[in-house]
């Protein structure tokens, strides 16, 4: 993981999160990489409804 080009989190709580740091060393740039960036977009699009793919892991509650 030091030599990593860019790491993430994933899972229920944490979505997609970029590890900028472990163990007080920086990972690649110590910034969001170019594949944490686009796994962000893509995540936050399907979940929040804004991609046609797989409309039936989206069930509609009103407020």
């Amino acid at each position: 993981v030091y030599i990593a080009d860019e790491a993430f989190f994933t899972g229920t709580a944490a979505e997609v999160l970029p590890i900028r740091e472990l163990d007080a060393r920086v990972i690649g740039n110590g910034k969001r990489g170019p594949v944490t960036e686009t796994l962000q977009s893509l995540y936050f699009d399907q979940v929040r409804g804004r991609r046609e793919a797989h409309p039936e892991w989206h069930t509609p509650v009103t407020m």
